[in-house]
């Protein structure tokens, strides 16, 4: 499927909100074109961003209380994997889904798009925590991260797929257009000297869950926060729809801008989800809608010197905040929404 956004403005998904209709009503009256819904982790640790995923995976727990969570193998480890893959084989896709305890914000989500029908949106975004983000969860029996437990890893990748297909099949009710990013905060570990970490499970994990997405007629994009192989991700071979990075840190613009395959990922009509406006609390607090367009036009002009038209890069250009607005304030949460709202119409 070909996307040509035409830099229409989307969200990452976490909001600072306890209530669920007050965040949608945010989402919807700032977004005109791809609306998605919010994750809001405040409400209960249960919606905390590997919580929400992870509630059918093999030997997962949650302790509520103590806001501590990840895997316990110590007990059936053979009775739940067995369960799970039973699911997985049966090709059980509502098995999988989203509940209104982990994920209050898509209920609310689907119901508003019942009341206005998703034919005046250009398109429907969705989102799940990536597996390499949800594989540095631990395994209480010996502090392990399940990245390192083949078993749990192949979960953890299966279980992004069929939530995923889940999300697609539900937001395809209302419109034909359907999005869903996989956000990877932790990709930035990689090559970092901190974290042993195999380059090609988590691309070839990355590779599964596009093609899951795909096979449901869905547009596959990964949000990445920190810096990351943008190279690697912009290899066609990937076959990722959209990248959405922080646009607003010089190091990782001048890092993604300089990428030897970024050219070639326009040229094949492939988008690029600029985090222009800022979620970092001191850059936030200086921003205005002139500063952020004058960052955004930069960044065109910037592109544009590589050979790439501005019409080009205008067309296959989406707007985004930087990241989540999950850890700031509510009222800081309006002014993002407000400034990409503004940003969007200019």
């Amino acid at each position: 499927m070909k996307f040509e956004p035409k830099s229409s403005a989307t969200i990452i998904g976490s909001f600072p909100h306890r209530e669920a209709g007050k965040a949608c009503d945010l989402i919807f009256n700032s977004l005109r074109d791809i609306p998605t819904w919010p994750q809001l982790p405040r409400r209960n640790f249960s919606e905390d961003m590997n919580n929400q995923f992870s509630k059918n995976l093999p030997c997962f727990y949650i302790d509520e209380q103590n806001k501590k969570s990840g895997f316990n193998t110590a007990g059936d480890i053979a009775g739940e994997l067995e369960r799970f893959y039973a699911k997985i084989i049966e090709d059980d896709v509502e098995y999988f889904g989203l509940d209104d305890k982990h994920s209050a914000g898509f209920p609310c989500y689907i119901n508003e798009l019942g009341i206005r029908g998703g034919g005046e949106f250009a398109a429907l975004k969705g989102q799940i925590t990536g597996p390499l983000t949800l594989g540095l969860m631990t395994d209480v029996t010996d502090g392990k991260y399940a990245l390192y437990k083949p078993d749990l890893f192949d979960a953890i990748v299966k279980n992004c797929v069929m939530n995923a297909r889940w999300q697609i099949r539900k937001l395809k009710e209302f419109s034909d257009t359907v999005i869903i990013f996989f956000d990877e905060p932790s990709l930035s570990i990689i090559g970092s000297g901190y974290y042993s970490v195999d380059r090609n499970l988590v691309i070839n994990a990355f590779d599964e869950i596009i093609r899951g997405i795909k096979a449901e007629g869905g547009l596959a994009g990964t949000h990445c926060c920190g810096n990351a192989d943008w190279d690697q991700l912009l290899d066609p071979g990937l076959d990722l729809d959209i990248i959405n990075f922080d646009a607003t840190d010089n190091i990782i613009f001048d890092k993604f801008i300089n990428s030897k395959n970024l050219i070639s990922y326009i040229e094949n009509k492939k988008a690029i989800a600029w985090g222009v406006v800022p979620t970092v609390e001191d850059k936030l607090e200086k921003a205005t809608v002139e500063t952020v367009k004058a960052n955004y036009d930069a960044v065109i002009s910037r592109l544009a010197k590589r050979g790439v038209s501005k019409e080009t890069i205008f067309n296959q250009s989406l707007l985004t905040p930087s990241c989540g607005t999950g850890t700031l304030t509510e009222p800081q949460s309006e002014k993002v929404m407000l400034l990409l709202k503004e940003l969007a119409l200019k």
